[in-house]
């Protein structure tokens, strides 16, 4: 057994540089981690989020690429799917997409894309990507044909696990706490199952990290500013992994509910912090795999808990 720890870069973070990102990327590949993630915003100064996949899958050879996760209907399907099918190429066998719908109005609204739509275009994105696994030559077709890919769809509303049934290996989630992410990962299992799927569904959890101990630093205003026009609800947001026993902790949590892969999002873009957790991860013993054990008393005073996509 061993364990699955990816990082996400730093593309969210106001003021990091195209320099910051090439040194990331760099380290990431050279270090202990399963998965360099990137993360999609529109209406944020983050760096464009299939444009940096695209540079890490130029700089990397090893390392598992995740979107975590692609807002995909804030693009045209044809679009969507010809950027995906791409990374493919670049990345053979490497490529692990996350899709969610997002829960921030405002990048809709920036992007001209009806608020309601945001499902159905989804739906639509999915079985266009599925059209390109097999282009048989085709000289009229939107291309390239698509390689081997892994396909996490984020959430658990009644509409993401039909996404998951129907085209997905596995649940991609952000930003909750493990107790919470234990609601999304129970509901994903069950649903596998009750379709008949073989196996059962990848679960992969994040949260955000800071090498820092002392709340009220940069890192809780970074965060405070990213999740300022959306983000998941207070009552259920996982907070902020700090020092070595907060990464353990905080690992150990999502494990114990059945997460395979972690991944930690940084706050701060100073390489200096990847190369902190790096440390950290590397003395992290193995920690077992459990079963999602949602507590359903949590949220007796608070709202549902039937996804956060829809």
């Amino acid at each position: 057994m061993s364990n699955e720890i990816g990082v996400l870069l730093p593309n969210g973070v106001p003021g990091c540089t195209g320099e910051t990102l090439r040194t990331w990327i760099r380290e990431i590949e050279d270090g202990p981690f399963s998965s360099l993630g990137v993360a999609d915003r529109y209406v944020y100064v983050n760096h464009e989020i299939m444009m940096t996949m695209a540079a890490a899958a130029a700089l990397t050879a090893r390392v598992r690429l995740m979107t975590a996760a692609f807002l995909g209907p804030l693009r045209p399907t044809p679009l969507f799917a010809k950027q995906v099918a791409t990374l493919t190429a670049l990345a053979p066998g490497r490529v692990s997409l996350g899709v969610a719908v997002g829960n921030r109005v405002n990048d809709y609204e920036a992007a001209g894309i009806p608020w309601e739509r945001r499902g159905r275009i989804m739906d639509d994105q999915l079985r266009a990507l599925a059209a390109l696994r097999d282009l048989k030559g085709e000289d009229n077709a939107v291309g390239p044909e698509l390689g081997e890919i892994e396909l996490l769809i984020g959430g658990a509303s009644d509409p993401a696990l039909r996404r998951l049934l129907e085209h997905g290996d596995g649940l991609v989630s952000g930003g909750l706490k493990p107790e919470v992410f234990a609601f999304e990962a129970f509901a994903a299992g069950q649903a596998w199952e009750g379709a008949g799927r073989p196996g059962r569904p990848r679960l992969v959890a994040s949260t955000w990290y800071a090498s820092g101990e002392k709340a009220g630093d940069l890192a809780e205003a970074r965060l405070a500013s990213y999740l300022k026009n959306g983000g998941p609800p207070e009552h259920v947001i996982s907070g902020i992994a700090r020092g070595r026993d907060g990464i353990e902790a905080a690992f150990r949590g999502y494990r114990a509910q059945g997460a395979d892969e972690v991944l930690f999002f940084p706050l701060l873009d100073d390489p200096a912090e990847l190369e902190w957790l790096a440390a950290v991860i590397g003395d992290l013993p193995d920690v077992e795999r459990g079963a999602p054990a949602p507590d359903f008393s949590l949220f007796d005073n608070t709202p549902d808990m039937k996804g956060r996509h829809g």
